[in-house]
């Protein structure tokens, strides 16, 4: 817990993941599948989370991330750096846009990014979160940069499997 929302691993055995619904099918897709649960290891990879308004209660959403070395953001650089990337976010529809009481002033999908950039500024040498959003996905983009997120120079990404992509960083100081 880290007093704004409760946090711990998903397991695939967690009833809630056949109704999750944040209104992307892409994610829901993701964690309904348990694809991030690697039964042979038996763990999640990348290590995946479900975020919950407190311990036992309701679901609020779900995140997969993990540490990994990436380039700089311009690409001028040869050198890479530790981030944390999350490949994969969500907050249920029934949560989206509201008040999360145990933060004043943030909302839960906030509180989530809260919690996962502290986790990041606890890791030692992770210089920045990074994640990738679809351009037509105007109300993350907008969370993300009121969090702090930038967009990578280069701009939107083409993809073969739908929108183009931004990538956005938030650099820890």
């Amino acid at each position: 817990m880290a007093g704004k929302i409760f946090y711990e691993f998903a397991l695939p055995d967690d009833p809630f993941l056949d109704r999750f619904s944040s209104g992307y099918e892409t994610t829901d897709h993701y964690f309904r599948s348990r694809r991030w649960f690697k039964a042979d290891k038996g763990r999640s990879s990348p290590p995946t989370y479900a975020f919950r308004t407190a311990e036992g209660g309701p679901t609020v959403g779900y995140c997969a991330y993990d540490f990994r070395k990436q380039p700089h953001p311009d690409n001028a650089s040869e050198a890479t750096a530790r981030y944390l990337v999350i490949y994969m976010i969500g907050v249920d529809q029934a949560f989206q846009g509201n008040q999360n009481p145990l933060a004043p002033g943030q909302t839960y999908a906030a509180s989530i990014m809260s919690v996962i950039e502290d986790i990041a500024r606890a890791r030692e040498s992770c210089v920045g979160l990074s994640l990738w959003v679809r351009s037509t996905n105007e109300a993350a983009i907008g969370l993300y940069r009121k969090v702090g997120f930038t967009e990578d120079p280069g701009g939107p990404s083409p993809r073969n499997d739908g929108d183009p992509i931004l990538t956005m960083r938030k650099i820890l100081v």
